[in-house]
């Protein structure tokens, strides 16, 4: 019998745990202030992606969506800011703009590494039109690269924006959105639903670490 109760005990307990784990990593659709981490930005030769509020005055965006030959702007509260490139890493498709970001709050960098079918959300402006956030699920994390690959879709144009998760019942930046999953068929690329690519946390908080050092 007190066997018995204590392996009810145990059970009970764990659940416990359990519960207040999943509870902790439990979060509903971002909120406003997420969301508005995520800004757009365009250059002078037409081309437009994302960017995410990473610092006060500190915008990320991918590398490949920037000319350095042509003036960067960041639409903020509706005005088109000049932005200057400040770094920028191609390999790993990363860069940061210094902006004026206004009263936009930055968003944190996710200090956890996903579990799998963690809940994601992708941020960003498809094809330079309004912002949209769709949902999905963390696969894994390619081994060559560390890059994080969702079931979240995108499109073009949210090259850049932000891959958000939950931590502790708080959003935060999982990655940065680098782009869709793609096959090649014949002389084209065909595109894989429900599949997008992303830098992680990690690597992202490594290569703003860069600016710290240089300052």
């Amino acid at each position: 019998m007190i066997i018995r109760k204590l392996l009810v005990g145990l059970i009970a307990g764990s659940a416990l745990s359990w519960q207040a784990s999943a509870s902790a990593n439990s979060c509903g659709w971002p909120q406003q202030d997420a969301l508005e981490s995520v800004v757009r930005v365009m250059s002078d030769d037409g081309s437009h992606a994302s960017g995410v509020v990473v610092g006060n005055g500190t915008v990320l965006t991918a590398a490949h969506a920037l000319d350095e030959q042509f003036q960067s702007y960041v639409l903020i509260d509706g005005q088109r800011n000049h932005a200057n490139l400040i770094l920028i890493d191609r390999d790993k498709d990363l860069a940061v703009l210094e902006v004026d970001t206004g009263s936009i709050s930055p968003i944190q960098l996710g200090h956890q590494n996903l579990d799998t079918s963690a809940k994601v959300w992708a941020v960003g402006f498809p094809r330079a039109e309004s912002k949209t956030t769709s949902s999905g699920s963390f696969k894994v994390r390619a081994a060559t690269d560390g890059a994080l690959h969702t079931t979240a879709p995108i499109d073009s144009g949210q090259s850049g924006g932000g891959l958000i998760s939950c931590e502790e019942g708080k959003h935060v930046l999982a990655g940065m959105l680098r782009g869709f999953a793609a096959y090649v068929s014949g002389d084209s690329y065909v595109k894989i639903k429900n599949h997008s690519v992303s830098v992680a946390s990690a690597d992202i908080r490594s290569f703003i670490e860069v600016i710290g050092k240089q300052n």
